[in-house]
């Protein structure tokens, strides 16, 4: 009797392992698939509607089972085998979804289970061969917990040793709601078709999935990064702190390239303590990464769903070359066609566009499909794209400045101009359609309403404005960013308005904290965002920030550079050089005009102010003391 009972056993096992194997194959095939354009001709405000617009075929997205949500989960042993039949695929078919598969992660995965299953086996083994009384002293543990009974986290799941207990918080405090961050690479705060709206500087730029999220939500126009480049302001973005308190001064990578963790010459104790990352995770969040980190990252990934790609515009994956902006709309739509529905969520689809290729002399190179747009059209060159403007730039930028460097490359004359910028767009408006993507597979989950969308980028960029090409220095196109949010607890008379608020990268952890129902750790430096949409009529939002930004290299190469920024003037200090600059930003908002040689009272007064004021900024950021700023 317990042979023949035993031997039903290993027949339900070996089948249901089979089952799962498919479906895994099944989930995946669907959610790579998932994609595609969105026409040119959406012209809806409405953000529900454009998202009616924008389905395709291919952005649907595969219907979800729900076979694991049943109450039931009893089959007979010929249930399992119609499941089987019914799941069954050609060779053929096979091999050809399996061009559009992440072989790698596959191979893995199936790796991962097959270990399980041997580990399954060899206990089922044991159990047959023992005698079917408990042996005296045997304590070792059940395969499953008693029914009804919760699963005890294993110890890597636990808070490091010395943590804050603060970071988990009473459940009755989260809201529930999902977050869902959208984070582009080198997007200037003018890389969106509705700042044009406003400022009709340029008519050419199509970006009308954010629109129409801006047009449901809220645009922040003065939004800005306290460093301007990609690694320092994500680890201020994962940690909500300035560089001089994370002290991540020093990339992973570039290009792709295999990371040296001996880059990081210091690695903050506090970052485990701050990730915004792991404090959703240890409340509850399923936590997903679906892009660049642009660094590494001083603690462990203890998250859900983890791919990067970073360094790349086109890459073959097993038998399928893919674009990188299109792997990560893959990547993000996997996410949410396979997380649990009984938790919320956070995933940030942090995309490589609009980065160059550093390397490669295309610099930008969008999908082929996209090809056609701007093809026709004139990009327009700005107003401080003259040699004159680069003349005056301080005596310490010459031909050797890494800003010049690219510069030569990208917009030394004004067919490469053109041709730069157009690609440039391209690859803007493909983040836009799979942002549009993304977005209609939240709407078709029935889970937009429950979403707090979040879109935003790392830093600025120089488009030959000061002859100059990327990001680093203080000036507006470096350091001015989109930023977007759609949030459910908005108030319809605030959908579709902007806000001119001086809002900063070290904001955006304190206010996805806060979207949870979490507080925000005393170390953090930023605010709640949300503040100024659910409560507009606070008055004590900052008016003023400090900028800073490390030397890279060597001083001629990227100079370090310091500001004390506000809406009317501008004070910039070059530590190296000790060379200081001062700006009517309202009179000169190209800040073509250095007033700190005037001889005018009021100017001279203006700098006394500021610098130390400046000083003061600084003195707080570079401390240890707890301060919001």
């Amino acid at each position: 009797m317990a042979s023949t009972t035993i031997s039903s056993l290993g027949m339900i096992l070996w089948i249901s392992t089979i089952i799962l194997l498919v479906c895994l194959v099944y989930i995946n095939i669907n959610a790579i698939m998932r994609g595609g354009q969105l026409p040119r001709n959406v012209v809806n405000n409405r953000f529900a509607s454009l998202l009616e617009q924008s389905k395709t075929t291919a952005a649907k997205g595969a219907t979800i089972a729900t076979s694991s949500e049943s109450n039931g989960n009893s089959q007979t042993i010929e249930e399992m085998e119609a499941e089987i039949d019914t799941l069954k695929r050609t060779k053929a078919e096979l091999d050809t979804e399996l061009d559009t598969l992440r072989i790698g992660e596959m191979e893995e995965k199936i790796h991962s289970l097959n270990k399980k299953f041997e580990q399954w086996e060899g206990k089922f083994n044991s159990l047959y061969q023992s005698d079917t009384k408990p042996k005296q002293g045997d304590d070792s543990p059940p395969l499953l917990p008693p029914a009804g009974e919760k699963r005890q986290r294993s110890s890597s799941a636990l808070p490091p040793a010395g943590e804050k207990k603060q970071r988990k918080v009473d459940s009755n405090d989260l809201t529930g709601l999902n977050i869902l961050l959208l984070y582009a690479d080198d997007w200037t705060h003018h890389t969106l078709s509705s700042y044009h709206q406003t400022k009709p500087l340029n008519t050419v730029l199509k970006t009308p999935i954010l629109d129409a999220l801006a047009a449901d939500g809220i645009r922040f126009t003065h939004n800005c990064v306290t460093t301007s480049v990609c690694w320092i302001s994500r680890a201020t973005l994962y940690t909500g702190q300035y560089m001089s308190r994370h002290k991540t001064t020093k990339p992973c990578c570039w290009n792709g390239l295999p990371k040296t963790k001996g880059q990081l010459d210091y690695v903050p104790d506090n970052w485990s303590e701050l990730s915004f990352y792991e404090i959703l995770k240890a409340n509850g969040y399923h936590v997903g990464h679906a892009g660049k980190w642009g660094i590494h990252l001083p603690f462990h990934k203890n998250i859900d769903f983890n791919v990067e790609d970073d360094g790349w515009h086109y890459r073959k994956i097993g038998k399928k070359l893919w674009h990188i902006t299109e792997k990560n709309e893959a990547d993000a739509l996997r996410f949410l066609a396979t997380r649990p529905k009984d938790k919320p969520f956070f995933l940030n689809v942090a995309f490589f566009a609009t980065h160059a290729k550093d390397s490669d002399i295309r610099q930008y190179m969008p999908q082929e499909s996209s090809m056609e747009w701007y093809k026709d059209d004139t990009i327009p060159i700005p107003p401080t794209a003259t040699q004159e403007a680069w003349e005056r730039m301080p005596y310490f930028f010459t031909d050797v400045n890494e800003g010049r460097t690219r510069w030569k490359v990208r917009y030394s004359n004004y067919t490469l101009h053109q041709t730069m910028m157009k690609n440039y767009y391209r690859m803007a408006t493909e983040v836009d359609a799979a942002c549009g993507a993304i977005l209609e597979e939240l709407r078709r989950q029935d889970a937009l309403n429950n979403t707090v969308v979040i879109f935003t980028t790392d830093n600025g960029n120089f488009h030959s404005e000061h002859g100059l090409a990327d990001k680093w220095y203080p000036h507006q196109e470096s350091i001015r960013v989109p930023l977007i949010i759609h949030d459910p607890r908005m108030a319809d008379s605030i959908k579709g308005t902007t806000n001119d608020e001086f809002t900063l990268n070290i904001d955006l952890a304190p206010t996805i904290l806060r979207a949870a129902g979490i507080p925000i750790p005393d170390k953090m430096h930023g605010r709640d965002m949300s503040e100024l949409y659910l409560s507009p009529d606070r008055t004590d939002w900052r008016k003023e920030f400090f900028y800073e930004h490390p030397i890279i290299s060597t001083k001629n190469y990227v100079p370090a550079s310091e500001a004390l920024v506000r809406k009317d003037y501008k004070y910039m200090y070059w530590p190296n050089f000790k060379y200081e600059q001062l700006f009517d930003l309202n009179k000169d908002p190209g800040e073509m005009n250095d007033l700190f040689n005037s001889v005018n009272p009021e100017h001279k007064l203006q700098l006394d102010e500021m610098r130390k004021r400046f000083t003061e900024l600084k003195h707080l950021v570079k401390s240890d003391e707890l301060v919001t700023l």
